[in-house]
């Protein structure tokens, strides 16, 4: 039991890590189409598994934890050249990819809670609470916008135009959900192959 809960670890380690190489400078957003729709996957099969809530929340804090670890390094680069602030390295490189990882852990904890009955209504809740989340980052404590999943695109601007009419955060719940359609394929031809 203690070899799957640490295989699960690593294994949302990673894909929280990995989903990082989307946003620039690298802008590899086709890798959110197998990290998210993994992570989803993941999820929905663990609802069905008698998982405890603060396990579901733990799996969420993993994922961001990956994440923000692996794109909020720059920071502690920044407090090499004063000397004075070398003893914030730690805060910056652990402390605050922790703190934001909370939002992903609210994520799962709230899919757990409402634990939809079918694949579809999982698909748009989860979509729906990453969007609310990714929001409430932005806004709360006042906020920290950085690294939204939209950001996957700054390279394409004929495509993040449509933020001018519907703004950042609505194309931001769109791509989640469009990054984790082919999880939700998978999912329900799985199913359908059972029957």
């Amino acid at each position: 039991m203690k070899k799957k809960f640490l295989f699960e670890t690593l294994i949302l380690l990673t894909l929280g890590g990995l989903t990082s190489l989307s946003l620039p400078p690298l802008n590899f957003f086709l890798i959110n189409f197998f990290t998210l729709s993994i992570f989803f996957i993941f999820l929905n099969k663990s609802l069905n598994q008698n998982k405890t809530k603060l396990v579901f929340f733990y799996y969420g804090w993993v994922f961001g934890f990956g994440f923000f670890l692996t794109n909020l390094y720059w920071i502690t680069i920044s407090l090499t050249f004063d000397k004075n602030l070398s003893f914030l390295i730690p805060v910056a490189l652990i402390f605050i990819p922790a703190f934001l990882a909370l939002f992903y852990g609210l994520i799962t904890l709230f899919l757990i809670i409402i634990n939809p009955k079918n694949t579809l209504s999982t698909f748009f809740l989860f979509s729906l609470l990453f969007g609310l989340m990714e929001f409430f980052r932005g806004v709360i404590l006042t906020g920290f916008p950085w690294n939204l999943i939209i950001y996957s695109f700054s390279k394409n601007l004929n495509f993040i135009s449509v933020i001018s009419l519907i703004g950042t955060y609505s194309l931001n719940l769109i791509v989640i959900s469009l990054f984790t359609i082919p999880g939700l394929y998978i999912l329900r031809k799985s199913k359908k192959k059972r029957l």
